[in-house]
């Protein structure tokens, strides 16, 4: 009996000792492209740190952070996880047709911040009654893509959420666009929780028939086919999808100023080659974005947004003069001055709705 044990006990062994002097012997790494994080570094040995216990708490993620191969371990566990039948891997729903969800359950969805960002939106629309102000809650992928969740799989319940949205802030100043990314074949990618340049686009022909505009047909150019999300991310499964990321290649504009570096485009190639591809979008995001289209029309649209204007905003290029986009994470300016400043004549609100949910800085609005 001890001699059939000891072999597989031995392989273990010498696994954990090759893992041990390889972690010692790799250089750290700072950061994780596929996680999308800064990485623990090697904790300072204090007497202070040790007995508050935060010398354990970082040197305890440390070694989990900087293991050798620890994607590959991530993707193996992911695997096995997948293989013994479970389906919600670290917070994501493995879903149909090679689909991740973000897992947001009735209980997880912060109730009490969506109503006080419903409100500051609604006051910050009725000081501004003189500019044309519309918001735009772009529903999560789960909620337009239901069928593909796997079964039973709770959520939040989004459809209440979208009749408070409009009874707080007024049902003629909300652009409902789940109808229209419903009917797309794919409105979201695969492994990302953001919608596809074709589900911004659909999205796009929602607003031009809300606000009057003239619905203008932009051809859209696959610019990568190898684009695996954040989703992707945290489960890191081999045989993940990878998914098209497609440009409104007649989108034009003569210059876009993105926190002082001038360009003349809204796309960042250069972006393409690394791990977060969707940052091909302006570079991904920036406190104040300003748009000079070359248009001629004396109008100004200031856009207040997450990540998901980024894909939304290149198809109102002909529509504005200049476009400015403010990310309230990092943008501390007030908004109010921004807006008799740059004489803006309209108003987007643009949030992934739990994205609106979530965010703690929509109070800046105020000021």
């Amino acid at each position: 009996m001890i001699k059939r044990e000891l072999p597989p006990l031995i392989a273990i062994a010498v696994i954990l000792l090759g893992l041990s002097i390889a972690t010692l012997l790799l250089p750290d790494r700072e950061f994780s492209p596929n996680e999308n994080r800064v990485l623990q570094q090697a904790p300072a040995l204090t007497k202070e740190r040790v007995f508050s216990g935060k010398f354990t708490a970082e040197a305890e993620k440390y070694e989990s952070d900087q293991i050798a191969l620890r994607d590959v371990w991530m993707g193996t566990a992911s695997w096995f996880q997948r293989l013994a039948g479970k389906q919600d891997i670290g917070g994501v729903y493995l879903g149909r047709d090679g689909y991740f969800f973000a897992r947001l359950t009735e209980n997880e969805f912060n109730q009490k911040q969506y109503e006080k960002n419903l409100q500051l939106v609604a006051m910050f629309f009725d000081d501004n009654k003189d500019v044309d102000c519309r918001i735009l809650l772009v529903p999560s992928p789960s909620t337009v893509l239901s069928d593909l969740l796997p079964a039973n799989a709770p959520m939040y319940d989004a459809a209440s959420r979208h009749d408070q949205l409009a009874q707080t802030v007024g049902e003629d100043r909300v652009i409902d666009v789940r109808g229209a990314l419903s009917a797309l074949d794919q409105p979201y990618y695969r492994t990302d929780h953001h919608w596809t340049t074709e589900g911004a686009q659909s999205a796009y022909g929602v607003w031009c028939d809300a606000t009057g505009h003239t619905r203008r047909s932009m051809p859209l150019t696959p610019a990568t086919d190898s684009f695996r999300g954040t989703l992707y991310s945290k489960v890191l499964l081999p045989d993940s999808a990878r998914d098209t990321i497609s440009l409104a290649e007649g989108a034009t504009v003569r210059s876009v100023d993105c926190g002082g570096t001038v360009t003349d485009s809204m796309y960042d190639r250069d972006k393409l080659s690394e791990k977060d591809k969707y940052a091909v979008f302006f570079g991904g995001n920036w406190p104040r974005v300003t748009i000079d289209t070359g248009v001629k029309n004396g109008k100004t649209l200031l856009v207040v947004k997450d990540s998901f204007a980024n894909s939304f905003v290149p198809f109102l290029t002909e529509d504005y003069e200049t476009i400015i986009m403010l990310d309230l994470r990092s943008y501390t300016d007030s908004v109010s001055d921004l807006i008799a400043g740059e004489n803006v004549t309209d108003v987007l609100v643009l949030y992934e709705m739990s994205n609106f949910a979530a965010d703690t800085n929509l109070f800046w609005l105020a000021f």
